[in-house]
């Protein structure tokens, strides 16, 4: 038991940095996220005796956080302020009648990484989380469903349909 704790242990700090990142684009604060994660690791140490294979460590983690992160937002249930210069930026564009930026996709990654990810968190948050987990934190298909629970073919319908969705609300320039 004590050598499990001791493989946790040393596999978190290894990986604090990405459970961070994770709980961070949830909450979206860095002292909550931080929260998350602590909240998360003492979780894990509390129920490392449920751990049946040391290979899915990883994944376990990812749920415990994501779940962690989804209670704190459902505790705290405020809405997150929008960055002022956010906002400046969507009225102008809609006074000029300019959605230029919108017309290529690449240009939407690398000029508007903020209307991207408002986009992204204007989505269902089932759709939210595959999302984040397959290009934020670079887990495969099977990995997501793993860590979600959910099936294969359901990772994937959520993961294309947000896409879509995302393509969609980007082109109108709603984000």
């Amino acid at each position: 038991m004590t050598k499990m704790v001791e493989e946790l242990t040393s596999y978190i700090t290894q990986n604090q940095n990405r459970y961070y990142r994770l709980a961070y684009s949830y909450v979206k604060e860095e002292q909550a996220a931080l929260d998350v994660v602590q909240n998360a690791v003492v979780r894990a140490l509390e129920h490392v005796s449920e751990l049946r294979n040391r290979e899915y460590m990883g994944t376990w983690l990812y749920r415990i956080v994501i779940n962690e992160s989804i209670s704190y937002l459902r505790r705290s249930a405020r809405e997150m302020p929008c960055e002022q210069e956010i906002l400046n930026g969507a009225v102008q564009d809609r006074q000029t009648g300019q959605n230029t930026q919108f017309d290529d996709p690449q240009m939407i990654v690398t000029q508007k990484p903020e209307a991207l990810y408002t986009a992204i968190l204007s989505l269902p948050e089932t759709m939210q989380t595959v999302i984040k987990l397959y290009y934020f934190e670079e887990l495969t298909m099977p990995e997501i469903a793993a860590v979600t629970g959910m099936n294969l073919s359901t990772v994937k319908y959520r993961l294309y349909e947000g896409l879509r969705k995302l393509k969609l609300t980007m082109k109108e320039g709603v984000a």
